[in-house]
């Protein structure tokens, strides 16, 4: 995820920050105000820990994330290199994910032609056709895919079935997975077990870009603990090996 501060739980355009992998990123955050809502409640997710949707907060209509769009990039000195749909919570959970897609992508074409759009996504919605095909429209799609048995990915169950998640993925390509690895009091992401698990997962789903990377930010549960980055380049040394044609990045 992009910068995790304040301004991102009350404000529908955030940034543009300075992105590791997108450059410089306008963000979009399409979830209700005070309120950090995803299916997943990773302990490294530097935007907390899950919660219920804020009294009275309510999502923002695609007229209202249109125009504020609109106004960050006519006072932007220069465009962005890109657009990402990212925020406090799973873009994809709100009720009208694809129509603010095409409001967004209108908007692009007419005021910005040169800058990309992208997601962040937990893929849980990614089966969805009307979601799924909304992602397409997209011109990158970033989806998360971390290592570990499905019981116990970093720390916690899967609230969907990763064998799922790899070919929804599949059906999405090109695309690229991001990979957050951690270590917690009692599990291990970075451990044998944990890659040997994860790559057949990767290799059903035949991205065409892995990210990986661990906590550069205050995790959700401060016991989390960074991974050095020797055993993330030797993880992709053995993302490589499984996924010949796959970009392999480490961050």
């Amino acid at each position: 995820m992009a910068d995790a501060t304040p301004h991102r739980w009350e404000s529908v355009v955030y940034g543009p920050v300075a992105s590791r992998r997108l450059g410089t990123s306008l963000g979009l955050n399409l979830l209700p105000r005070r309120s950090k809502l995803c299916e997943f409640d990773c302990p490294y997710c530097s935007c907390g820990f899950t919660t219920a949707k804020a009294p009275e907060a309510r999502w923002s209509s695609p007229d209202e994330v249109a125009a504020a769009l609109l106004r960050a990039l006519e006072r932007l000195p220069a465009p962005p290199d890109w657009i990402c749909f990212s925020g406090n919570g799973e873009p994809t959970l709100h009720p009208r994910f694809a129509v603010v897609v095409d409001r967004v992508l209108a908007i692009r074409d007419t005021r910005a032609a040169t800058v990309r759009v992208a997601v962040l996504s937990n893929g849980c919605s990614a089966g969805r056709p009307v979601i799924r095909d909304a992602l397409r429209r997209l011109d990158g799609r970033i989806m998360k895919l971390d290592p570990g048995p499905a019981h116990r990915v970093n720390g916690v169950s899967l609230p969907v079935d990763s064998r799922q998640l790899a070919s929804d993925y599949h059906q999405l390509k090109p695309v690229t997975i991001q990979g957050t690895v951690v270590r917690g009091r009692d599990w291990d992401g970075a451990s044998d077990a944990s890659l040997a698990a994860w790559l057949p997962l990767l290799v059903a789903a035949d991205p065409d870009v892995v990210q990986l990377c661990s906590i550069h930010r205050a995790p959700a549960d401060a016991t989390v603990l960074n991974v050095p980055r020797e055993r993330l380049l030797e993880m992709a040394a053995a993302i490589r090996e499984a996924l010949p044609r796959c970009v392999v990045a480490v961050y």
